[in-house]
């Protein structure tokens, strides 16, 4: 895309940010949430290693595993602030799509400046004054020590191409939604999927060997699990430049699939809304 043809998406970044901030105190009872959920799994694992016969529960301490899971609830405010899924999908079952489709933009395009937007707004709202209270509860509570002001750099670049990433998903499963005419089901069984693919609700050290194999060739560990142990520094300076190869990949792979599909599909969306 050239440099000319961006500036009209600029518009739809802008429009993303402003409906975060419209819906501010909804982005509050989130936070509130997150951290209530955070003290109930603080009790949680130390329940679990209380009672472990070992110190170590699949190679990691419990410093180690709060540490993950506190940052894994960041990482997702960040991570899963695209709205891609529910705009293709309110714009399929209303029809509104049919009139996007005769706009002189690219409707992927449009969609992911909206998202874009809502990460902005998802940063300032939600990554700031949660990523500030897990640093107290790491430093003060748990008595580990915080990450790095580079390696929070690292971990924001990470995560803008996890989100990427996450986004071009939420496009390809928002099209399921042109077949099945529905999506809270849909946004249930993606919303479980990703999870726990992702590495959201446990790092991957967890899950069996052929589950982990099977991984290695799929976009999922690239949003949530690799951002997350940049964060906490347990990559080196090669495997921090894999992992972005690797997310960069993926973002151009995604997104090319993103636009084949979406012009298999169009042809049906427009012959409905006609």
């Amino acid at each position: 895309m050239k440099i000319k043809s961006i500036k009209p998406y600029k518009a739809f970044v802008k429009g993303g940010i402003l409906s975060g901030f419209a819906y501010k105190f909804s982005s509050f009872g989130w936070l509130l949430g997150d951290i209530v959920s955070l003290l109930i799994m603080y009790f949680l694992w130390v329940a679990i290693y209380q009672n472990s016969p070992t110190e170590l529960i699949n190679g990691m301490t419990f410093h180690q595993m709060f540490s993950y899971l506190i940052f894994a609830r960041v990482a997702t405010t960040l991570v899963y602030a695209s709205p891609a899924f529910w705009i293709i999908g309110e714009d399929i079952y209303e029809g509104a799509i049919a009139i996007n489709l005769l706009r002189p933009l690219s409707y992927r395009y449009r969609i992911l400046a909206v998202g874009l937007g809502g990460y902005i707004s998802a940063f300032i709202l939600m990554f700031l004054p949660l990523m500030s209270l897990a640093m107290v509860i790491l430093y003060f509570v748990i008595g580990t020590s915080i990450p790095s002001f580079l390696s929070i750099i690292l971990f924001i670049i990470s995560s803008l191409l996890s989100f990427i990433i996450a986004d071009a998903l939420n496009f390809l499963i928002g099209e399921i939604s042109i077949f099945t005419q529905a999506l809270f089901g849909l946004m249930m069984i993606k919303n479980i999927t990703l999870s726990f693919l992702s590495g959201s609700l446990l790092p991957s050290s967890f899950f069996p060997e052929w589950l982990r194999t099977i991984l290695n060739f799929l976009p999922f560990q690239s949003m949530v699990e690799k951002p997350i142990m940049i964060l906490m520094g347990q990559y080196d300076v090669r495997t921090i430049l894999e992992t972005f190869l690797i997310q960069i990949i993926w973002v151009i792979v995604l997104n090319i699939l993103c636009s084949f599909t979406f012009n298999l599909i169009k042809k049906r969306v427009v012959s409905v809304g006609g």
